[in-house]
Formats: C-alpha cells, sequence, structure tokens
C-alpha cells in the first residue's frame, strides 16, 4: 500500500512541474536575485567586521604596550606595537593610528580603514567604513602598608574604614581596598589612599584603581601539620621553648618547625626563640588561636607564625580587651632565602573562613615586619599598630576598621623589603580601560 501511494504521489508532483514549470522559473528567478544580494552583502559584511577585529586587537597591542612603557617615547612604542605590517597589508584603505594621554595614567588610541565591497557595490556601496578605539590606565604598583582583599564584594563595599581619631603616620607606603574606604573625615596623613570603588574623605585619594591580586595565598602550599586530632594548647613563656604533648619539633633543611596543637598563649616579656637567633624558626599553631597574655611583651627574631586548620575550631588573634589591661606583640619575619616564609610574620591559611575575625581593644599593641596575612578575617581595633624594626610592614585582611584613637605607625621601604625578602605585587599594572 504504501508503495501505491508513493507511486501516486510521484505522479502528482510530476503533473504539477509539467503544468506550472514556466511560472516557476520566472518566480524563481524573481526570488534569486534578493537572495543572492543578501548572501553578497553577508559577506561583505563579514570581510568588514574581520577587519574591524584585526584593527581592535591591534590598536588594543599598541595602547597596551604605550601604558606599560610610560616614558616620553611611548607613542613610538605604541606605533610600533600596533604593527607595520598592517599598514603594508592595508594600504591607502588605513589610515595611521592616532595615540594621545587623555590624564597622567590613561592612554589612547584610535584608527580608521574601509573594506572594498564586492555585491554592495551594485548599490553605489563601495566600500565599508571601520573605526576602533581603545584606552588603557597604568596603574602605580601596589606600595601598601594596610590592604583589603574584600572577597566577593562589590566595589561599592567599604572595607577599610577609620573611623574615631586615629592617629595615622604612614612613611613610604599607602592603605588600599580592593573595593571602597571610608575615612570619616580622620585621615591623618595618608599617603596615598587607594580604592578599587571610592575613597571617600580620605587625603590623597586615587578612587576606581584595579584591584590587586592575592599574591599571598599560594603560599599555603608550605603549610605542613603534625597534630591531626590532638589539641591540648600550649602556653609559651618569652625566653624558654615550650615542651609537652602539645608542642612537636620538626627539624627543617634550614629552619626549625614547632608544632602547636590547639591554642597558643604567649606571655611574659622577651623574645620567643632567643634574641639573636642564627636561623629561622616557624611556629605552626594547628587549630587553635594566638593569645596574648595580659602585661606580655613579647617578640620574635627571624620567625613565621602560620595559623592552620580544619575549620572547626576558632582561629584568631587574641588580645587582653581593656579595663585596664595591655600587651604587645612583635613580630619579625624569617630572612634566610631558602625558607619557604621569608619575609613572612604571620600567615593564616586561606582555606580557614570559620571563626576567622578579630577584635582587638585598647591596650593591643601590634607590630611587625614583613607580612602578616589574615585574608578571610574582619579586623577591627581599638588598639595601635606600626611597624617593628626593620621598616617594612604590610597588613593584609578581608577587612579592616579602627575605633577611638588607634595609633597606625606603619613604615615601607624598598631597600628594607628587598632585604627581608618580603614578596610584593610589583611593577605598573597596565589594563585596557575602554
Amino acid at each position: 500500500m504504501f508503495n501505491h501511494l508513493a507511486l501516486n504521489l510521484r505522479n502528482f508532483v510530476g503533473r504539477f512541474v509539467r503544468e506550472t514549470e514556466g511560472s516557476v522559473a520566472v518566480t524563481f528567478a524573481i526570488m534569486l536575485l534578493p537572495i543572492l544580494f543578501a548572501v553578497g552583502a553577508t559577506i561583505d559584511y563579514s570581510r568588514a567586521n574581520s577587519f574591524r577585529t584585526t584593527l581592535q586587537e591591534a590598536i588594543d597591542a599598541g595602547v597596551l604596550a604605550g601604558a606599560k612603557d610610560g616614558s616620553s617615547n611611548w607613542v613610538t612604542i605604541a606605533s610600533g606595537a600596533f604593527g607595520g605590517d598592517l599598514q603594508i597589508k592595508y594600504g591607502s584603505s588605513l589610515s595611521d593610528p592616532v595615540f594621545t594621554q587623555t590624564s597622567s595614567e590613561v592612554y589612547a588610541g584610535t584608527v580608521s580603514g574601509s573594506v572594498p565591497t564586492s555585491v554592495l557595490g551594485v548599490v553605489h556601496i563601495s566600500s565599508i567604513p571601520v573605526s576602533v578605539t581603545a584606552s588603557a590606565t597604568a596603574a602605580a604598583p601596589d606600595d601598601s602598608c594596610i590592604l583589603t582583599l574584600d572577597h566577593g564584594q562589590p566595589t561599592s563595599h567599604v572595607s577599610l574604614s577609620l573611623n574615631g581619631a586615629p592617629v595615622i603616620n604612614l612613611s613610604g607606603c599607602s592603605i588600599r581596598s580592593n573595593t571602597a574606604m571610608d575615612c570619616n573625615g580622620h585621615d591623618g596623613n595618608t599617603t596615598k589612599s587607594i580604592a578599587s570603588g571610592v575613597a571617600a574623605d580620605c587625603a590623597n585619594p586615587q578612587s576606581y584603581q584595579p584591584v590587586v591580586p592575592d599574591i599571598y595565598a599560594s603560599l599555603a602550599k608550605n603549610i605542613t601539620t603534625q597534630c591531626g586530632t590532638s589539641r591540648p594548647g600550649v602556653t609559651w613563656a618569652a625566653g624558654s621553648l615550650p615542651s609537652g604533648p602539645g608542642v612537636i619539633t620538626v627539624s627543617k633543611a634550614n629552619y626549625t618547625e614547632y608544632h602547636i596543637c590547639g591554642n597558643l598563649t604567649v606571655s611574659g616579656s622577651g623574645y620567643l626563640t632567643g634574641s639573636a637567633p642564627t636561623a629561622d624558626s616557624v611556629i605552626v599553631i594547628e587549630n587553635g588561636s594566638l593569645n596574648v597574655a595580659n602585661n606580655a611583651s613579647v617578640s620574635t627574631l627571624r620567625t613565621a607564625i602560620v595559623m592552620t586548620g580544619n575549620n572547626s575550631y576558632p582561629s584568631t588573634i587574641n588580645f587582653p580587651q581593656g579595663n585596664g589591661k595591655s600587651a604587645s606583640l612583635a613580630l619579625s619575619a624569617p630572612t634566610d632565602g631558602t625558607d619557604p616564609w621569608q619575609g613572612v610574620a604571620l600567615y593564616q591559611n586561606p582555606a580557614l573562613t570559620n571563626q576567622v575575625d578579630d577584635t582587638w581593644g585598647p591596650g593591643a599593641n601590634f607590630n611587625a615586619d614583613g607580612l602578616v596575612y589574615m585574608g578571610n578575617a574582619n579586623v577591627v581595633t581599638d588598639g595601635n599598630t606600626g611597624s617593628s624594626n626593620s621598616k617594612c610592614s604590610k597588613f593584609v585582611m578581608n577587612s579592616f576598621r579602627t575605633n577611638g584613637s588607634v595609633d597606625l605607625n606603619l613604615n615601607q621601604q624598598l631597600d628594607a623589603c628587598s632585604t627581608i625578602g618580603l614578596k610584593e605585587w610589583g611593577g605598573i599594572v597596565v589594563f585596557l580601560s575602554k
């Protein structure tokens, strides 16, 4: 039956074609012209878009190279990066690129050309004009002593706030936020106030700057653990090495690791590992917090404190809370170039996200040379923060807020940072801004 139906259908179509082939041919011819024209125009515009993409990539390369150079010769550098082969390839259909500097940080370029058409010439469109522009911003390298990362927040979010009436003495460094900052009119003599959002009421504000990459999170790969689930805790009196089940000592090639199982409480006065250590030390606090006892005045030399754990216990830095109580903690980082913790005074594993926030009351004094990294911690302080001895400090936190008459006395000297091996986000950062 199906064969019979197919045969009848074929015969019907054959008769229809024979009887109407003349009119179909005319109709098809009329329809074919606009179809061919549309296909041809699409090809012309496709070639124009391809040309536009080529020019955009070239002008982007030009402004990026010029901005990175930043010298009085930047236009020549930009023109070279644009590519002389394009001028040869496209000849008179391509203008010379024009490069201008619209501000001290913004470098712009524009170029135009045309693409000859094939089919569109029938309707007197002999070419398709193409014009592209680009601009690049050259941002200064990061020289901040305080940097807030503010993970996952929009740039409008305030992560660095100077409330009260802080006394600020910054030498050779700035304060910086990967979102916004608010100095509430009490910014002291801030060298620079740099924000990826708005730097409101801050001295020497530089708003809408690029986000600083977190170059320190990768240091976590150097963390080793020994304690397992054990966490009896340790009290470490300055000048005498602790013992007992809460501490495990591991000798490395050029430094010693002290693994503290649980909370570490430091007390007394003086240096934890001695006033003249001949090698670096690393104190690894596992599943615990760092507590500074009342009236303690504890220092370190050539020592990194590393905080890590399984996220089940608080990982905080605790000072005595007001009411006449006070304590000081002064950290100085390892200096041996073979030590993976060189330049790091305190490091909190970025895998720790639970119970990591800190509140430091009046009487808290926290000084450090080198890096203090608490990338997920939100810190509120009524205490004082400063540099220690070698005058190179970088405090990196998720957010930072001061209350009351806080004293921020920080110092950043390039030669001092190089001496202790502090890794910084350096170099001029150049990015396309349009």
